[in-house]
């Protein structure tokens, strides 16, 4: 088994657009392109009063995004068992989509085959 992983918090992002699910759904399509991945399903749930958690099952593994407008921040957690350099460019994506973003923390993992 491969597995690639990217977990990261970013801040400093415009309230608007965290709380808006037709941004976060388009923000999470293009970083399923940047990535390379295949997309199977995508979906969007809004929260009351605000935040959105939306999710992309690809054929590699999965891409989330969870939004606290509130605080202007997010958690993308992407994984992929495929292409290893998809998992930051597709991280890199969404940086750049989301008005305002900083690298608040990240983690990288990335685990090869077992040597018996």
């Amino acid at each position: 088994m491969k597995l690639t992983v990217a977990l990261a918090v970013l801040e400093g992002i415009e309230h608007s657009v965290l709380n808006d699910a037709e941004r976060v759904r388009a923000c999470l399509e293009r970083a399923v392109v940047a990535g390379g991945f295949s997309l199977h399903e995508l979906r969007v749930v809004p929260f009351s009063p605000v935040g959105i958690t939306a999710a992309a099952i690809v054929g590699e593994s999965h891409l989330t995004i969870h939004t606290w407008p509130e605080e202007g921040r997010a958690f993308v957690d992407i994984a992929s068992c495929g292409d290893p350099d998809g998992v930051p460019r597709a991280l890199d994506s969404i940086v750049r989509d989301l008005p305002g973003a900083v690298v608040a923390e990240r983690r990288d993992i990335r685990l090869g085959p077992s040597v018996p």
